[in-house]
């Protein structure tokens, strides 16, 4: 009986302990730091996870017998030696901390499951359509020497795609912008990798889909050199219809958030990250109100408000495009109909059941991906296209078109 308590409280201390530093892991990459320091303290975060338990049991083992500086030695001694007196307070103290973290943060963390909160009763998947394996069926494509090689890895999705057609339901939505199509999709991660025409197929796809406005939600460069990419992906593609688009974090970390801007700007899209925008359409005044928060601070006066535009009126939409699911506070604040994000990619391996895991998030893996609904705003959150890992599984690479009702039939 002892012994299987023993065992319990080992798996309680492992699940606890792997918890803890993917929670701590997840926050990490959700603050605004610079991404050299969230890089070096990634490397130490797993590091710690991966050696301390050992570690701290392989010296008490040694300690108190030199000659049994092993690992299954260590083991046995904890499931099956009455005798526990050799292991050190320290060694006790975080044995205790992570059982804690198990019977503390387990249930927390099991209610915040996206499967909890994605808001079923608010949208309906229309259609999807998936494509696998797109490189085999396009030879010809350019990969990137760590694209290939994770291509080997058996069931690998980085160069598959999922297209498809949401429609939404969306509280106080004007008669005017019912049926609404809006294109969403989010992090490219242009980095040499992944070639250009996979990325440029998905906004051919987007552009046939009669969509009346298109929104991406940063990360479009790791590497400057691939800025030049914008050029072959989005040029000469949906000629008046509004584009909008924000940086995330990478864009920052690659160092040319300027010169990202300024070529976005002469391809046709508006940048609501700098500045909140009036969209004119055919159905009316679309409100677009931009964030890029922690990355990206905005100067002084770039609010609607600031500026002097009146208030959103019943016959307007109240768009709210952010990077990161984060700052769904600020979209429901600002009373959005619906906020696009990405930056999660939806935790890029998902397992049955469980779901994903990493997601860069002060909230976890709460709003990976998936429809959220805030009070009266719903919020969407794309799996994104790429990632600076080429690595997906479970998890396809999205795109969206988001149709709006203001009603479910």
């Amino acid at each position: 009986m002892l012994v299987i308590l023993r065992i319990l409280l080992v798996i309680a201390f492992i699940l606890g302990h792997i918890g803890f530093w993917i929670t701590l892991y997840n926050r990490i990459n959700a603050t605004g730091f610079k991404r050299e320091w969230i890089k070096f303290t990634e490397k130490v975060i797993v590091l710690t996870c991966l050696a301390l338990p050992f570690v701290l049991l392989l010296l008490d083992t040694w300690t108190h017998h030199p000659q049994a500086w092993r690992i299954d030695k260590a083991i046995y001694a904890i499931l099956a030696n009455a005798d526990l007196s050799y292991i050190s307070f320290a060694t006790w103290l975080y044995i205790w901390f992570a059982i804690g973290c198990f019977f503390v943060q387990g249930p927390v963390w099991l209610a915040y499951r996206p499967v909890f909160h994605v808001a079923r009763d608010r949208y309906r998947v229309e259609k999807t359509h998936i494509e696998r394996h797109l490189h085999r069926t396009n030879p010809h494509w350019e990969l990137g020497a760590i694209a290939k090689r994770n291509l080997c890895l058996p069931g690998n999705e980085i160069l598959s795609l999922e297209a498809n057609t949401k429609v939404l339901w969306i509280d106080r939505l004007a008669e005017g912008f019912e049926g609404m199509r809006i294109g969403h999709f989010s992090d490219i991660h242009l980095m040499g990798e992944i070639p250009d025409p996979y990325y440029r197929k998905a906004v051919e796809w987007l552009a046939g889909e009669n969509i009346e406005m298109l929104c991406l939600t940063g990360d479009l460069l790791d590497e400057p050199d691939c800025l030049g990419s914008l050029e072959a992906i989005f040029g000469g593609m949906l000629e008046g219809v509004p584009k909008l688009f924000v940086l995330g974090n990478h864009d920052r970390a690659c160092g040319i958030p300027d010169e990202i801007r300024a070529a976005m700007n002469g391809l046709g899209w508006l940048d609501v990250g700098v500045e909140d925008r009036v969209v004119k359409t055919s159905r009316g005044d679309v409100y677009a109100l931009g964030n890029e928060r922690p990355w990206f601070t905005r100067k002084a006066g770039a609010g609607l408000r600031a500026k002097g535009i009146r208030e959103p009126g019943e016959k307007d939409l109240v768009l709210a495009v952010s990077h990161s699911p984060d700052q769904w506070r600020w979209g429901r604040d600002e009373r959005a109909h619906l906020m696009l994000c990405g930056h999660t990619h939806g935790g890029q391996i998902r397992f049955p059941w469980i779901g994903p895991i990493i997601a860069p998030s002060h909230f976890g893996s709460r709003f990976a991906s998936g429809v959220f609904g805030l009070d009266s705003t719903l919020m969407h959150v794309s799996r994104g296209m790429a990632g600076v890992q080429p690595l997906r599984w479970g998890c396809l690479p999205e795109i969206s078109v988001l149709e709006l009702r203001s009603k479910k039939i």
